[in-house]
């Protein structure tokens, strides 16, 4: 072999293991960009969920305070807070009360669940990333061998000299 043809296999091997090494790292990349989704959308379930509570427990004052004015007014209106109709009145504040306290709630665990969701399908890409960069840079190693044993194997296969053992019939 001369010079050239070990400088040209060395360069090959080089530029195989650059290209597999390239791979790695643009695999690497990507899954940490996913883990990074991922991690926020985590944080994001949590302030979803930590906003509907706050919200909730805003609702439940908002209607502790109208029941409070719906009770002075009657009070100072002369009327007796144990009259069926106020009673009625009053059931009907606390239930809609209630009712807006677990609205945002409910509201908070389906914005909690779409975040969770969100997170795992970023969690799945990091890891098929990662697997994918393998793969691929699998792939470039093995094309990279194949390419240099077509270009020096052969090359060297065909110019080997002939073999000094004489055949016995010719």
């Amino acid at each position: 072999m001369s010079g050239f043809e070990i400088l040209a296999g060395v360069a090959a091997a080089a530029g195989t293991a650059l290209q597999v090494s390239g791979t790695l790292q643009q695999g690497k990349e990507t899954q940490a960009r996913y883990q990074y989704e991922q991690k926020v959308d985590a944080q994001q379930a949590d302030e979803a969920q930590a906003a509907s509570q706050r919200d909730a427990a805003q609702r439940y004052k908002e209607g502790q305070f109208l029941l409070s004015q719906q009770r002075a007014a009657i009070a100072g209106s002369g009327g007796d807070l144990s009259d069926p109709s106020v009673i009625d009145l009053m059931g009907d504040t606390a239930d809609a009360t209630a009712y807006a306290a677990e609205s945002e709630i409910y509201k908070g665990e389906q914005q909690r669940r779409g975040y969770d969701d969100a997170a795992k399908v970023a969690g799945i890409n990091a890891t098929n990333a990662m697997k994918a960069a393998r793969i691929s840079a699998a792939a470039g190693l093995f094309d990279g061998i194949t390419s240099m044993y077509s270009r020096f194997g052969q090359q060297a296969k065909k110019t080997a000299p002939a073999s000094a053992i004489k055949l016995p019939y010719g």
